[in-house]
């Protein structure tokens, strides 16, 4: 069964006023506010779980919630679609963005980094980051435009540099891995390698402030808000380097990390 797409709909988060379409659902006692999974971490507080709803809503297929977008989608593609749909408008990542409501399409418009965050965008297929640089800056975000397509990368050091965090996201529904090369800045040729997936971007998981534990933002799974999180779940999304150790096998006192990204390539070969 179809829903039919209209802005009143009693199917729809009083707090998102998005569809009711992502687990858990919740409900007030009277019924009267109803919360979908997207706001678990928002106000109000609600305890009951509408698990009738659900059952109900998997066998329903939703309209996307954003409004140029004419796809329509079961209950269990929702979250992926709404990260990799192509009207799909996300916050501006930067601290300093973060109070002016700064929505924008980020596949078809990369325009409010090049005017607000020019020393943020790196066009091309790879890049080459020098560990003293980033030992220095501790933590920092990159846009990479590889043949005009957009990547969030988070860069992080834990500890004052003794590990390194490097995670890549992306915006589309296309899979990617980005590979990781790393070798002494005194001899190119000695280098170790790392690949890992690109994941879809999530605004409420995947930021550089939670990484610090700066972030303030309520619906941020790992905001210093919500301390009842497991703090530790944040580092899965990214590559983790043992700095010393990575030292210490290639004999060097600094390191040089080349980043790649290519299309995900399956183990039989086939993309």
């Amino acid at each position: 069964m179809d829903i039919e797409k209209t802005t009143s709909h009693n199917l729809k988060c009083s707090v998102c006023k998005n569809y009711l379409n992502v687990a858990p659902v919740l409900t007030s006692e009277d019924g009267k506010i109803n919360k979908c999974g997207r706001c678990q971490l928002k106000g109000p507080v609600l305890n009951n779980r509408n698990s009738l709803y659900e059952s109900i809503g998997a066998k329903l297929r939703f309209p996307c919630k954003n409004e140029e977008c004419t796809d329509r989608m079961s209950w269990a593609e929702v979250q992926r679609h709404e990260k990799s749909c192509k009207h799909r408008k996300i916050e501006c990542p930067f601290w300093n963005c973060r109070e002016k409501d700064i929505k924008f399409v980020i596949l078809n418009d990369i325009s409010h980094f090049e005017t607000n965050h020019p020393g943020s965008i790196h066009s091309g297929d790879n890049m080459t980051l020098n560990l003293k640089v980033i030992t220095h800056h501790q933590s920092f975000m990159k846009l990479l435009v590889v043949d005009t397509i957009p990547f969030l990368m988070l860069i992080h050091c834990l500890k004052f540099g003794e590990s390194l965090l490097i995670g890549l996201f992306n915006f589309n529904n296309k899979l990617y891995d980005y590979q990781l090369k790393i070798y002494s800045d005194k001899n190119s040729k000695r280098h170790s390698v790392f690949k890992e997936n690109v994941l879809l971007y999530d605004e409420d998981q995947h930021c550089l402030y939670c990484l610090q534990n700066l972030c303030v933002m309520q619906n941020h799974v790992f905001s210093k808000r919500n301390p009842s999180s497991n703090q530790n779940e944040k580092y899965k999304f990214y590559s983790n380097i043992d700095v010393g150790a990575t030292k210490t096998t290639l004999q060097t006192e600094n390191l040089m990390i080349d980043v790649s990204i290519i299309e995900h390539q399956e183990q039989n070969g086939e993309k």
